[in-house]
């Protein structure tokens, strides 16, 4: 089911504008019209522009379902990217991208490029009876003790929740070795918070994407072979030597998995901003959008999506603490690899997600969720 759907339009110092709302300072207010106003004060830069999408459309209008697990579906407000943004699977490697961010050496997006958001409401189906799976659909439900430590607290969650997400994926992968290098805080009412180690609390992300390609999934494999930077989360945890301490060809000789680790922390179940899932089998490659991130020296990659009208989404509705969610950001054993890793092959390479809106109670709790990224060795 695809509904009213609204467009949004990046200008360059990264603000929205929402259908023909004219920017506060500019002069525009067509849809897809580039405003120049609104730039951004000399010496600041706008902190991961992107997030400028959230919530930037009509609210969501049907019934709140709360915190029900038993709902068959939901109608969601999900952002992809517009038709008028060029889809693509491979990186142009030229400045500015046709599609992506520039980020300064703190890490924020100070430009953006090509970015065109078309917000749609979908369906979006109840999976927790649907038995989805990894190797099938890119995504996983598992029940999982909650670990009562301070998430905000950058050493606690690297020296005692990382170890309990590296278990928890590799039993249930059933892997050599398993890795967590990274992870995000994301809460709405805490957006910039201090998390410790130079991060910050984020938003959720509405905005349908995927963490990896290719070409920079096995870039984080070789980096993180190396010794590690003090852009590694885990730098001042360990003693600078290598994260994984093997040789990147012989890991590429075998399958490895990028596998995002996700949950609530908040007491109570997640209402506001859920995450979903859009099943690999219903997006065809010609949906794909690579999305370029130019660092100082590095170019870096991931996809967006524009909608499709075979598109399925799944989601779990009223996660609690007591279980999370691993999902796949990339597999060498998936059938969109270009260079597979040898051996039998599996359906899902990676899964594009994205939180959503949906209508809720007005005094529910904001989502307040951490996902660890994790390197998974067969």
């Amino acid at each position: 089911m695809w509904r009213d759907a609204t467009r949004f339009v990046l200008h360059p110092a990264g603000a929205f504008l929402a259908g023909a709302v004219s920017a506060s300072a500019g002069a525009c207010s067509s849809k897809h019209t580039r405003c120049q106003g609104n730039q951004t004060p000399k010496g600041k830069t706008p902190a991961h522009a992107l997030d400028s999408v959230l919530m930037a459309g009509k609210p969501v209008v049907g019934r709140v379902v709360g915190q029900s697990r038993e709902v068959e579906s939901v109608i969601g407000g999900i952002n992809y990217m517009s038709k008028n943004v060029p889809t693509g699977l491979y990186a142009k490697r030229t400045y500015p991208p046709a599609v992506g961010v520039s980020r300064d050496l703190e890490g924020n997006d100070v430009e953006v490029f090509g970015v065109e958001v078309e917000r749609v409401e979908a369906q979006i189906d109840n999976s927790r009876d649907v038995g989805l799976n990894l190797d099938s659909d890119g995504v996983q439900l598992v029940p999982n003790t909650f670990l009562p430590i301070d998430y905000s607290n950058v050493d606690e969650v690297v020296r005692q929740y990382y170890p309990e997400c590296c278990r928890l994926v590799k039993e249930s992968m059933g892997a050599r070795r398993v890795f967590a290098f990274d992870h995000n805080l994301r809460s709405p009412g805490r957006k910039g918070e201090d998390a410790g180690a130079g991060f910050k609390v984020q938003p959720p992300l509405q905005l349908v994407h995927a963490d990896y390609t290719e070409e920079s999934a096995i870039r984080r494999i070789r980096d993180l072979t190396k010794p590690a930077t003090r852009n590694d989360i885990f730098y001042s945890a360990g003693s600078g030597g290598p994260l994984i301490a093997e040789d990147a060809e012989d890991i590429f000789q075998h399958r490895f998995c990028i596998v995002n680790v996700w949950r609530s922390i908040h007491p109570e179940p997640i209402e506001r901003d859920p995450l979903g899932f859009l099943s690999p089998g219903s997006c065809p490659d010609e949906d794909l959008i690579m999305h370029e991130i130019h660092y100082n020296g590095r170019v870096g990659e991931n996809y967006n999506a524009r909608h499709g009208q075979a598109h399925k989404w799944w989601y779990y509705p009223g996660m609690d603490r007591s279980e999370a969610v691993l999902f796949k950001t990339w597999d060498s054993a998936g059938q969109f690899c270009r260079w597979p890793a040898p051996g039998p092959r599996v359906p899902a390479t990676f899964v594009l997600h994205s939180a959503f809106e949906v209508p809720v109670r007005e005094e529910a709790p904001d989502r307040e969720s951490i996902e660890v990224r994790c390197i998974v060795l067969f």
